[in-house]
């Protein structure tokens, strides 16, 4: 069974399925194709299980490289294709599928249009998150990077609201900035690596800068290092590059909302992570005040626009925003317990968003509207709906026994405890979170509250409830949230010995 689990079918399956599904095989039949997708994307979400189950919890596991005539690609300037598995990414590449499947599923309903087109975009947009996550050489990583951006641009202009293509050449404008900054910084850190280890090599182990060998000037490696976090801060994405996201949420179809906001923004953690930390450990232990700053000031500037919002995907869009804040400051306590948090954060967030995500969708098909002010009593005709509803809004402000819960008394734990350069600043940031997290649960009760219990009916029209295949994604959603927070270790067990080897190279 080992021998056949390969990172190249992991990655590249999903294009193959997107090009049969092009092809004219299925002809117009949107039935045919929808089934088609499903039916793939059941299976890769099965088969990238099997990596968790098979992993060797300890070593990387999964090596894999595309071999060119029986030599690595463009050898002789040390860039390969290869790909592989470690602790973190061994659940990203399951959770990225396991997401994009529950995205089809609830398209049946909600994408009406261009069936053929979509569903090959979406297979493909999934090959290239993937090719994100699971990369080992860094010039692989940019083109996979590079390549999300066609997929996603289309999804955003062709199947939104009436702003969509405006919200999706703005995607694709603050995104492809950001990649002129993580190019730029990729070229550097490759000249850096050959003038420091005598050998070309784009390999992202191989790669780490030390801030007292004297190769490159200390300005010229902090540039290197800012580099890398503007690229992916823009992706995560944090406050002021954070316009196309929530821009992007409100005026996309439901089923990119929900990859746009539990996978995408990840790819921007995974990188400040990878890189950032990785590869800078020094520079990062000097900057940990500053983005600690940083991930506060994200948390405050978006729980409180959050509140001023009546655009319901803004508002969630927002709590996005907020929860990578908290992902930064756990991330910057650099200690076990804060980075067990940040990690365990980017998990559970992509359970709640795309929960939320789901749930918004279904309001807005019953009720032709996203717009706060024009909602309300929904829980009268969708009881079933607001049940679910709720189970996802106590996760979203990390009730105990959901899955938000453990990363964010971690975050708030590892950050209390740090050992800050500036000494009280730990303390202090880690407190003005927990005060902001309550302003955060305000507007999301505040929210759902509105949109189901107000007694105002804004319409005599009685509405169906939540049924069949949408009923199923969400009670899926809600079985997960409640599971992992139930047994958060059955995930930080997985990722474990990945967070010991970033502490021991910030020890170093």
């Amino acid at each position: 069974m080992f021998d056949l689990l390969s990172l190249k079918i992991l990655i590249f399956t999903p294009v193959l399925a997107a090009i049969i599904i092009a092809s004219p095989l299925f002809g117009t039949n949107f039935i045919y194709i929808r089934r088609f997708a499903k039916t793939c994307g059941t299976i890769h979400f099965l088969y990238s299980l099997l990596f968790i189950v098979f992993y060797n919890f300890g070593v990387e596991s999964f090596y894999d490289e595309i071999m060119i005539f029986g030599s690595g690609w463009l050898e002789k300037l040390g860039i390969n294709a290869a790909f592989g598995l470690d602790g973190l990414t061994v659940l990203l590449a399951p959770l990225t599928s396991f997401i994009f499947l529950i995205s089809l599923i609830v398209s049946k309903t909600m994408i009406r249009t261009k069936h053929k087109m979509y569903y090959s975009l979406m297979f493909i947009l999934l090959s290239t998150v993937l090719g994100v996550f699971c990369s080992k050489d860094m010039f692989l990583f940019l083109i996979f990077w590079e390549a999300e951006l066609i997929p996603l641009y289309f999804l955003i202009s062709e199947w939104g609201s009436c702003n969509c293509k405006h919200s999706a050449m703005k995607y694709l404008l603050y995104i492809f900035c950001g990649s002129i900054f993580l190019s730029v910084a990729m070229i550097g850190l490759f000249f850096y690596g050959y003038l420091s280890n005598g050998e070309l090599s784009a390999s992202i182990d191989f790669l780490r800068v030390s801030m007292t060998d004297g190769i490159f000037p200390v300005f010229l490696k902090k540039l290197l290092f800012f580099g890398f976090f503007t690229g992916f801060a823009v992706k995560l994405p944090i406050i002021p590059f954070h316009i196309w996201f929530t821009d992007s949420q409100s005026d996309s179809a439901t089923p990119i909302s929900m990859v746009l906001s539990a996978i995408i923004i990840n790819t921007g953690a995974y990188g400040i992570i990878r890189f950032n930390l990785d590869l800078f450990p020094e520079l990062f232990i000097k900057y940990s005040p500053f983005i600690m700053i940083f991930a506060v000031i994200n948390i405050i500037w978006a729980s409180l626009a959050a509140f001023k919002q009546n655009d319901i995907k803004k508002t969630i869009a927002y709590y996005s925003i907020s929860q990578m804040g908290l992902f930064l400051l756990g991330l910057s306590s650099l200690n076990k317990i804060g980075l067990d948090g940040a990690i365990f954060i980017m998990l559970s967030h992509s359970f709640i968003s795309a929960g939320l995500f789901l749930i918004t969708g279904l309001i807005y098909q019953v009720a032709k509207t996203k717009t706060l002010q024009e909602l309300s009593g929904l829980g009268e005709f969708m009881p079933i709906l607001m049940l679910f509803a709720y189970v996802i809004n106590f996760a979203a402000v990390a009730v105990p026994l959901t899955i938000a819960f453990p990363g964010q008394l971690l975050v708030f734990l590892g950050a209390f405890s740090s050992d800050c350069s500036i000494e009280p600043l730990a303390k202090i940031c880690s407190f003005i979170a927990i005060l902001i997290m309550l302003l955060a649960a305000s507007y999301i009760f505040k929210l759902f509250h509105k949109i189901f219990c107000t007694s105002q009916f804004y319409s005599t029209k009685k509405y169906h409830d939540v049924s069949g295949h949408r009923l199923m994604c969400i009670a899926v959603i809600c079985f997960c949230i409640i599971l992992f927070g139930c047994f958060p270790d059955s995930l930080m067990s997985i990722y474990n010995n990945f967070t010991e080897s970033l502490l021991e190279i910030l020890r170093v």
